[in-house]
């Protein structure tokens, strides 16, 4: 792909120079997150220390313009996406990006201000509800499952709330049992059928666990199923309930929702499975939301989830001790690796990814993955700025995972150093 202004000029010719660095960064990062126990979050340190080492700095002269943004974007729907949505907010103003369609049938061409399922972004707020009962002494990170949610969960007296929050529980994820392998994918008349979270949880009450409590670190959807139901149980009130309570009103999200049935809000963006055979991508917007509940079924727009992470970074949800407790990385949890645009690294705290990438252009967010959608939300540090995107569909070709990187590239560099709304 031909490199674009300034910018991606300089990204591209520094990807060559620190190719070799960047990989050697990675394999030493693998090989600190295996050390013992007890050395393992200096470990994680120090890879990541690394890793700011061989990515180059970047400045706002050279963060890419808001027509390398949508460039990217359009690349992306070329590449076989339906339709992308994007926005950026700084100090001074907000950009809002579109290319492609909403409804593919129709030919409606798709709009920031539409609907969608953001996936496992929901994680993010779970995580922060959880956190504010924490602050308010309603909960705390060690207490067990059991004690929340007695005899549910085998084992659950050894695993603590912590460790459902980070993924280090070691619990099976329903959505990658053998025996269940298109639950989180459903197709045909499966598509409508609605779960209770007990019914998900139980699934994998005979799996065996990953590994011992805290001794690893694997993605689970239980986890987050579980911390809904423990937000119930301290609260008495409902997950969506207390979600509208804390985050939605407070922040004036209109258009964020936990829904329950396969309806969407309108207007939306209708989501695709383009792998799909057929002259047109299958779709698969009406799939159930109650095969992800507290892991991922919330609807939202980009604006909002802006606005979420936003607030979120800036200390607006939660202490400041607490939310230093989210971004500190979880022991083994770095995943990445290099590719032809640059080190790609990611490491997961609580319901929080810190996101580096090449060119400096780091930030603090998460990715949603949802039948249909794919969508990332990220915020700087300070919450002065923040970016989302999302396109509607979550099955891309190889040449779109490419573009799907520049895409997020861009985003985040932008979003990071550019002038928004100049």
């Amino acid at each position: 792909m031909a490199p674009q202004r300034r910018c991606d000029s300089s990204i591209l010719s520094a990807t060559r120079k620190v190719a070799q660095r960047a990989h050697r960064a990675r394999m030493l990062a693998i090989a600190l997150t295996r050390a013992t126990t007890a050395l393992r979050t200096g470990a994680l340190a120090l890879a990541c220390a690394s890793l700011a080492l061989v990515t180059s700095p970047a400045r706002a002269a050279d963060a890419p313009t808001r027509a390398d943004v949508q460039r990217a974007i359009r690349q992306l729907v070329d590449a076989g996406a339906p339709g992308v949505t994007a926005v950026i907010r700084g100090p001074r103003g907000v950009e809002r990006y579109a290319a492609g369609l909403a409804n593919v049938r129709r030919g409606t061409p798709i709009s920031p201000r539409d609907h969608f399922r953001i996936g496992s972004v929901t994680k993010s707020f779970v995580a922060t509800v959880v956190l504010q009962l924490v602050a308010e002494d309603r909960l705390s990170l060690t207490d067990s499952v059991e004690k929340w949610l007695p005899g549910l969960v085998p084992n659950g007296s050894q695993i603590t709330v912590r460790e459902l929050l980070n993924h280090s529980s070691g619990i099976a994820d329903y959505c990658s049992l053998p025996n269940y392998a298109t639950l989180c994918s459903p197709r045909g008349p499966d598509m409508a059928q609605r779960w209770t979270q007990q019914q998900l949880v139980q699934l994998v009450a005979t799996a065996p666990p990953a590994f011992p409590p805290a001794q690893g670190w694997g993605y689970s959807n239980t986890d987050y199923v579980l911390l809904g139901m423990v937000i119930e149980r301290v609260t008495g009130h409902t997950l969506g309930q207390e979600l509208e309570r804390r985050i939605y009103r407070p922040l004036g999200l209109h258009n964020t929702k936990l829904p329950v049935t396969t309806s969407m809000p309108r207007p939306y963006g209708h989501g695709y499975d383009v792998s799909a055979n057929g002259s047109s991508p299958l779709d698969v917007t009406a799939i159930s939301p109650t095969i992800a509940w507290g892991a991922g079924a919330m609807v939202s727009t980009p604006g909002d989830l802006v606005t979420f992470m936003r607030a979120l970074q800036g200390g607006r949800l939660t202490t400041q001790s607490l939310l230093r407790q989210m971004r500190e990385p979880t022991p083994g949890s770095l995943t990445g690796s290099p590719s032809s645009l640059g080190p790609q690294f990611g490491s997961y705290g609580l319901g929080l990814i810190h996101y580096t990438w090449a060119a400096a252009c780091g930030a603090w967010g998460h990715t949603g993955d949802f039948p249909g959608y794919l969508t990332v939300a990220m915020a700087s540090a300070n919450g002065r700025r923040g970016a989302a995107v999302n396109i509607t569909s979550d099955t891309i070709t190889s040449a779109g995972q490419l573009g799907l990187i520049l895409v997020e590239r861009r985003l985040a560099c932008r979003m990071r150093f550019g002038r928004i709304g100049s």
